[in-house]
């Protein structure tokens, strides 16, 4: 092991710090349909019986199951009232059932019934889905486009989501650039509103990890600073450091990696920990650059990164092994 290296911080010592962040306290107010993608700090609760009123449950004729009693094939009854009902929609006043197409027969505006109904039959109750003051979705559940469903059926019109922490990023030229458009919505511009700053490095190599020796993570109370370098190794300290801090000031889980195959060897020095840059073909892993010099073109190209431990000399061609993905 290089003896420099034995004196610099484990990327496993930063990854600790991050680990005992917790989310933050604030909240917000957001419309239902802004809120896709948030953390709910609150759980939706139906205010009202979903549904409020009786549902067909397949199309056909809303009818007074009373009418129907004794109807079949051979003993058609007269039905004072049928209404065109599709399913999923709510029942006329004075129907309790649906009859299908095939139950009824029409002569002009005149329908009779060839099936007996009991009341309620084919149709969804009042609060059949959810009862007033129903839970719908926890509290720390993601809302997304599939749950929203389920809140806007309860009438719901507003959410209270997790804040978002406020990033503020001030690196130069295209890694700040680059890290400003991953902030999205996170970004502010004043660093003391921020919950995480991002600052340049000064150089001087402080962690056992390649190409992220010189990056540093401090906890200043409630706020996180950490230095980056202002080169195309800001992406692989974004991914490995940013995204899971983020994660956890908000709540989140961060994405698991993917098992692939490695298509190249890839060298690695003993005592540092190395991200190497890969493109993902299926299954296989493709590395892109060398642990030390990640270009432009490569972040351009990488869709993650594998790290190799500091007790490994590097990896075969062929090895089994995880890939953080950027997504």
């Amino acid at each position: 092991m290089d003896g420099s290296a034995r004196l610099r911080t484990p990327l496993d010592d930063l990854r600790a710090l991050i680990a005992t962040a917790r989310p933050l306290a604030r909240t917000e107010r957001v419309v239902l349909g802004q809120a896709v993608g948030r953390l709910l700090a609150q759980p939706v609760v139906a205010a009202a019986p979903v549904p409020l009123r009786p549902l067909a449950r397949r199309p056909g004729f809303a009818v007074a199951s009373a009418e129907t009693l004794g109807a079949g094939p051979y003993t058609p009854l007269p039905l004072s009232r049928a209404v065109p009902v599709r399913a999923g929609e709510a029942l006329p006043e004075g129907t309790d059932a649906v009859l299908g197409p095939e139950e009824v027969e029409r002569f002009g505006s005149a329908v009779q019934a060839l099936a007996s109904l009991a009341p309620g039959e084919n149709t969804l109750a009042r609060g059949g889905e959810l009862a007033a003051g129903e839970t719908v979705l926890d509290a720390g559940a993601l809302l997304t486009a599939r749950t929203l469903g389920a809140a806007a059926a309860a009438g719901v019109r507003e959410v209270t989501v997790r804040a978002r922490p406020r990033l503020a990023v001030t690196l130069e030229g295209p890694a700040g650039a680059m890290l400003r458009a991953a902030a999205g919505p996170a970004l502010v511009e004043d660093a003391e509103a921020a919950d995480i700053v991002i600052y340049p490095t000064d150089g001087v190599p402080r962690l056992a990890c390649r190409p992220l020796e010189d990056v540093s993570l401090i906890r200043d109370g409630e706020r996180w600073r950490l230095a980056l370098p202002q080169s195309a190794a800001a992406w692989l300290g974004w991914v490995a450091l940013v995204v899971p801090l983020l994660a956890c000031l908000e709540g989140r889980v961060v994405p698991l990696p993917r098992h692939a195959r490695l298509a190249a060897r890839i060298a690695s020095a003993v005592g540092l920990t190395d991200l190497v840059l890969v493109a993902l073909e299926g299954g296989v892993a493709r590395p892109l650059a060398s642990p030390d010099l990640p270009t432009w073109p490569a972040v351009a190209r990488a869709h993650g990164f594998v790290e190799i431990p500091p007790a490994c000399e590097g990896l075969a061609e062929g090895s089994e092994m995880l890939v953080t993905p950027f997504h």
